[in-house]
């Protein structure tokens, strides 16, 4: 449809907008599912594999008590105990980072008599302040339940047996020197002093550390702490879920096709005249009117309906790219305009790619399009009729090889056939290539009542879509609306359809047209 003007900036090409809001995340996930639930398929099933291969392990824990000593006692403090401080936790995390030591390690191996390295023992423990308490935890990871007691208790015992050692060797350091000190000083002041001194070494020498003792020996472990089978499960589904929806949003920014309605109701201020229901064959050809199932030919009669209401005469049915289902709905919008008893004319306009008369079973008449463009024949003697539609429906196909002289559709004999066409039919349906990829037939769309894009969800892209609505305004070309291709079929749909199709599939005549006026031999 001509727009009277052109105008800059049309009303109905709206520049694409971001959809905000949950709609549009609902829409996301419903659209890639199959993405979402395939990608936690496949981390559960990893999860589920590394729980069955993975080593299991096995963690053992022992505790030790840390009891600060006072640091106002010079012979305790001079002894390198864990003094006590007003942060209390500070003397456990202290302890915390003693206990495990290469020394210790040593000590350890030599219990256990083990194979391993002082260093790999070290590795296998850890050691670390429970929280509000005067108590170190000391946990042993092992593939053996028993080994990793054995190696949480030697290393708790062994740490108290080596700090107790490293106390008396410092006491014995003492000793003598306190000893001269008491023998030099004689019947002085400070005699009794330094013999309290060396009394309490004696009485510390015999015993084990004071700041340091096991509190709890470790149990033997009844489970594996690694691997976690329900809780590995159920992280392989969470990290599948989330994977797969970030992978969902992301195919979605970078996916340039149209996936849904709402993406043309944002991006264009035009009706959506009609929706075809998705084909269960697959195929890239034309699909003619006895290849479709009940539902899309019921579309298709309410497509028809529709544009009688809003369409001219003309109208030009296109897309912006191949394989949309253009040619088909051409076809199929013709034959529902015969059956109904309108007289139709279809004109093939896709030089390059004609199809009608393969999807039909015809073949061009004394030169088809091209013989009309030529002016070497008349437009009423290059029509052919169906046997199935009669008068009601006349084509004018192209030849094959026709490709070559696609430009004739500029040159006045293009807008003459279309007159022409206006006087022998009803209505006139032009099938047109893509006009953003082939211009050729640019100029039928601005002879034209009414323009109709196809478009088909999961294959149109919106890029090309943009150009070919880009390309109208610009010659001030307003589409009449879009017909939508592969919807989602009606649960139930073709039964309900089937009685109506099988009587339009029996070989019922449709209604005869009315006469029209037809042109004289002098102006063929």
């Amino acid at each position: 449809m001509i727009e009277p003007g052109a105008s800059e900036s049309p009303d109905w090409l709206r520049p694409p907008e971001e959809q905000e809001g949950l709609a549009r995340y609902v829409e996301t996930i419903r659209e890639r599912f199959w993405l979402i639930a395939g990608t936690a398929v496949v981390t559960t099933a990893i999860a589920i594999l590394y729980v069955l291969t993975a080593t299991k392990t096995y963690e053992a824990e022992s505790g030790l008590l840390v009891t600060p000593v006072s640091g106002n006692d010079p012979v305790l403090a001079s002894l390198g105990l864990i003094n006590a401080s007003s942060d209390p936790t500070r003397e456990v995390e202290t302890a915390a980072r003693l206990v495990i030591n290469i020394g210790v390690a040593e000590a350890v191996k030599k219990e256990l008599k083990s194979p391993l390295s002082p260093g790999a023992l070290e590795s296998k423990v850890s050691s670390a302040p429970v929280a509000q308490s005067n108590i170190v935890a000391l946990t042993a990871t092992e593939t053996s339940p028993e080994m990793a007691q054995k190696i949480a208790n030697s290393f708790a015992k062994q740490a108290v047996a080596t700090r107790t050692d490293t106390l008396h060797e410092q006491i014995a350091e003492q000793l003598p020197i306190l000893e001269s000190q008491l023998t030099e000083t004689g019947n002085g002041l400070g005699e009794e002093s330094v013999a309290n001194q060396i009394a309490q070494l004696k009485v510390l020498a015999s015993a084990p550390a004071p700041d340091l003792r096991v509190q709890a020996e470790a149990s033997l472990p009844t489970s594996p702490s690694s691997p976690r089978k329900a809780l590995s499960i159920v992280a392989g589904i969470v990290a599948g879920l989330i994977l797969g929806v970030v992978f969902a949003f992301a195919t979605q920014a970078l996916d340039p096709r149209l996936r849904r309605e709402a993406q043309l109701r944002r991006r264009y201020g035009l009706p959506i005249l009609g929706r075809i229901p998705r084909e269960t064959r697959a195929s890239r050809e034309p699909l003619a009117p006895r290849r479709l199932s009940p539902a899309a030919a019921e579309a298709y009669r309410t497509l028809r309906s529709t544009l009688s209401v809003r369409a001219g005469q003309v109208i030009l049915v296109t897309g912006s790219g191949s394989s949309e289902g253009k040619t088909t709905t051409a076809v199929n919008l013709a034959t529902s305009l015969a059956l109904s008893g309108k007289s139709v004319l279809l004109i093939e306009s896709d030089l390059r790619r004609p199809m009608l008369a393969e999807t039909l079973k015809l073949s061009p008449k004394r030169g088809g399009v091209v013989g009309v463009l030529l002016e070497n024949v008349g437009l009423a003697d290059a029509l052919v009729q169906t046997e199935q539609y009669g008068a009601n429906l006349q084509l004018l196909l192209a030849d094959s090889d026709a490709g070559w002289i696609a430009d004739l559709f500029s040159i006045p004999a293009a807008a003459q056939m279309v007159e022409d066409a206006r006087k022998l039919a009803d209505y006139v349906i032009i099938d047109s290539p893509p006009l953003n990829e082939v211009v050729d037939a640019l100029p039928l769309a601005r002879l034209s009542d009414s323009v109709l894009v196809v478009v088909k969800l999961g294959a149109t892209d919106l890029n090309k879509l943009s150009q070919l609505g880009e390309l109208l305004a610009e010659n001030a070309i307003r589409p009449l609306g879009f017909a939508v291709v592969a919807v989602k079929r009606p649960s139930g749909s073709d039964y309900y359809y089937l009685r109506g199709a099988e009587q339009h599939s029996h070989g019922k005549t449709p209604p005869k047209p009315k006469s029209r006026l037809r042109l004289p031999s002098s102006s063929r």
